[in-house]
């Protein structure tokens, strides 16, 4: 009960204030907020990953947000490529090629620094590009997500009886994904006209977004099993840190940009 006080006072003070940055803020400047996002959401993975150059590592992933913020989407590619590169030029160069942990220190440093690359900002960086295509798209895409969070958090809590991963994570089950689906479609649907989207189109949108909202939160759930984490930090009363916050963007994003501007576009 004291972790749902948490959980509810939290998004009290902070759920209008994002949804006003959300909706409000000019291009330029939500892409500055995103940045910081991501910042910090990288900040707290190189941290939970336990890696010796994690200010290298997060450095090296923020030089991405150059290309990024250029929309070359080919310099980031080619920076996603070399920036292993680099990374393993200057442990060699400081001379860590003969220590015993070069192995494992090298191949985890290069992971931590691709997963900020791919599964961090090029996420939110769609945030972005949803942005231009429709002022009212980023925010859309929040409130569903919330509503799939909510909607899986108390069906899973009150109803949850068959475990999804336990493995993974152990308080998910088939009745939070279902709850997640339904949260997602309701507010998909109820945006139809917004998103320019037939009331069966939106249901079909809804259902794939709930499902990838809960994926994403999996894959996050995969990393912090394997750096024996129970949340991200503990920025956020009640929630974790921000990249518990993001997890469900990883692959929402991507494929509500792709739709609403490559297949409806």
């Amino acid at each position: 009960m004291e972790e749902l006080k948490k959980r509810v006072l939290a998004a009290i003070f902070l759920a209008p204030l994002i949804a006003f940055l959300f909706y409000f803020l000019p291009h330029k400047w939500f892409f500055v907020f995103l940045s910081l996002v991501s910042i910090i959401a990288m900040f707290e993975l190189v941290v939970m990953a336990d890696i010796r150059e994690s200010y290298m590592v997060l450095f090296l992933a923020m030089i991405s947000l150059i290309p990024l913020y250029q929309k070359s989407l080919n310099t980031y590619l080619l920076w996603i490529l070399f920036s292993p590169v680099i990374f393993m030029f200057i442990k060699f160069l400081r001379g860590e090629g003969r220590y015993e942990s070069i192995n494992r220190d090298t191949i985890r440093g290069i992971n931590t620094m691709l997963l900020c690359e791919v599964f961090i900002l090029l996420p939110i960086f769609y945030l972005y590009l949803l942005k231009e295509i429709g002022r009212y798209f980023p925010l859309i895409l929040l409130l569903t997500l919330w509503a799939s969070d909510t909607c899986a958090y108390f069906l899973g809590s009150t109803f949850g009886k068959r475990l999804l991963v336990p493995r993974i994570s152990p308080h998910k089950t088939y009745e939070g994904l279902f709850g997640a689906i339904i949260g997602s479609t309701i507010v998909i649907m109820l945006s139809s006209k917004l998103l320019g989207m037939g009331i069966l189109e939106s249901l079909i949108i809804g259902v794939a977004i709930g499902i990838l909202a809960q994926m994403g939160d999996i894959f996050e759930s995969i990393g912090k099993r394997v750096c024996e984490v129970k949340d991200s930090s503990i920025l956020i009363p009640g929630h974790g840190g921000i990249l518990d916050r993001i997890d469900s963007f990883i692959f929402t994003t991507p494929f509500l940009y792709h739709y609403l501007s490559g297949i409806k576009g």
